[in-house]
């Protein structure tokens, strides 16, 4: 029954590790304030969510991420916990949401187990509470079952849509880009250097991780199968984080094991009558009345459960091309891009005028090139800035093309933007694919085309007028601009 009362030592323990890795990224925060979080520099968004922006000075930046972190170390003693949970929940998600370059599938997780923790009587074990209780002899409190509940089916939502997302060529034809991250992982430890580069091991990898997210959150839930989803899921986990480079996610990954585990199983009891005695106790329950509560958690869930699902609405665009439809369905691991990027001025006296003022164009953080040429949305928030600048000068009319390529999962490179499309002009609505975003033909994947590296920007030049020469049209007579002097802005 989900109002059956249950031991609550183990969500006591899953509070306390959740709030100690919520202190380190906490500070992950704080370290990316000099780049893609700093004030100073152009912030994108997600579509719908223009008006959630960064708060204009650095100081009232810092001084929110120190409520974050006195926010994550209450959460951790469980004091005050309700309040605490509610603002970290506040500022991580206003950090989240106030750049949406830095997006990234765990951040996306980190702020729902937070949003489902509200509803929960986390801190009825091993708590500063629970210890003042102690002194005056009272039994430890108990938690209704759905407390566990709601975290399981977070969890099994995650892993079950990131299997369903790995079914698809790339992944488990081709077996990119797993082949590659493989092949090309940044030192890794010297008992795995040897293994991860042989054949036998690509296969491995890729059909071994569909089949982990698919069916181990559902042995989890069983009471045989238990054990043994658990050893594979920290094997996995603890295998990923040697691998590659994905943050916190695989330790975050283990502790989300924790409300799967028999409740009570870190409690010591000294006798036998405690079992009965304590799950007697009344237990609290969030200050929202049981309708409320009910309607709150059952659209939370119907939206976990279709949401993710709306990328099948543009097929047969990719949107691992496209990325429309990409965030926020647990599509993970499943793409490596290589992309360049150039802004065309077609009015003469514009381009020069950049050319000899590159500071005119919007500061963007030295690391945003990085995601920036990959996603067509982010390129055209970055066009419409510069428009918008452009028209404090009387410009606002200049037509303004660019020339992106992209190779995608060892593609050979491809323009992802029509450059003869004014993208000043263009328009790009919720939850669309314009069609300004060139599709993605049938092309090889073999990372081998694409080497030397190094010489990504000559490999994308080529391609884009490769595809000019093909389709001639307004921007095969726009010279390039001389962006050298701005390099300090994109990195």
């Amino acid at each position: 029954m989900l109002i059956q009362p249950v031991d609550a030592s183990n969500l006591g323990i899953f509070r306390i590790c959740w709030g100690v890795v919520m202190c380190l990224e906490a500070n992950w925060l704080h370290n990316q304030m000099q780049d893609r979080h700093h004030p100073d520099v152009f912030h994108f968004y997600f579509p719908g969510f223009s008006w959630i922006r960064h708060f204009p000075a650095a100081w009232m930046m810092e001084v929110e991420m120190v409520v974050m972190l006195i926010a994550a170390i209450l959460m951790a003693l469980g004091a005050f916990f309700r309040p605490a949970a509610v603002l970290f929940t506040l500022t991580y998600t206003h950090f989240f949401f106030s750049e949406a370059l830095a997006f990234n599938n765990h951040f996306y997780l980190i702020i729902l187990v937070n949003f489902l923790l509200l509803f929960t009587d986390a801190d009825n074990a091993f708590s500063l509470k629970q210890r003042a209780r102690a002194r005056i002899g009272a039994a430890p409190l108990p938690v209704p079952a759905w407390h566990y509940l709601i975290l399981k089916w977070q969890v099994v939502i995650v892993y079950f849509y990131g299997a369903v997302a790995k079914i698809n060529h790339d992944w488990l034809i081709e077996m990119e880009p797993v082949r590659f991250w493989l092949h090309h992982s940044p030192h890794p430890p010297d008992f795995l250097a040897g293994i991860i580069k042989q054949d036998w091991f690509t296969p491995l990898t890729a059909w071994g991780g569909l089949f982990i997210d698919l069916f181990c959150p559902f042995l989890l839930l069983a009471k045989r199968t238990r054990l043994l989803a658990i050893i594979i899921l920290v094997s996995f986990h603890g295998l990923n984080s040697q691998i590659f480079k994905i943050g916190y996610f695989p330790l975050i990954g283990i502790i989300l094991l924790i409300p799967f585990l028999p409740p009570g199983m870190f409690r010591r009891r000294s006798k036998k009558e405690s079992d009965v005695a304590e799950l007697r106790q009344p237990f609290s329950t969030p200050r929202l009345p049981a309708p409320i509560l009910r309607y709150i958690l059952v659209i939370f869930f119907l939206f976990q459960l279709l949401f993710p699902l709306r990328w099948h609405l543009w097929r047969p665009a990719n949107p691992s091309w496209t990325q429309v439809g990409q965030e926020f369905a647990w599509r993970m691991m499943l793409i490596e891009r290589i992309g360049t990027f150039e802004i065309r001025f077609a009015d003469p006296q514009v381009r020069k005028w950049i050319e000899q003022r590159p500071d005119f164009l919007p500061t963007l953080a030295p690391t945003a090139f990085l995601s920036m040429d990959q996603n067509p949305h982010f390129i055209w928030q970055y066009v419409q800035e510069i428009k918008k600048t452009l028209s404090q000068y009387g410009k606002a009319d200049t037509p303004i093309h660019v020339f992106a390529t992209n190779s995608l999962n060892g593609r050979p490179y491809y323009p992802l933007i029509n450059p003869h499309v004014d993208l000043a002009s263009a328009e790009f609505p919720p939850g669309t694919v314009p069609d300004w975003i060139l599709p993605l033909p049938d092309l090889k994947v073999d990372f081998d085309q694409l080497l030397p590296f190094k010489d990504y920007r000559r490999h994308g030049k080529e391609a884009i007028e490769k595809w000019i020469a093909e389709n001639p049209g307004p921007a095969s007579s726009i010279p390039p601009t001389d962006f050298s002097a701005s390099r300090r802005q994109g990195g």
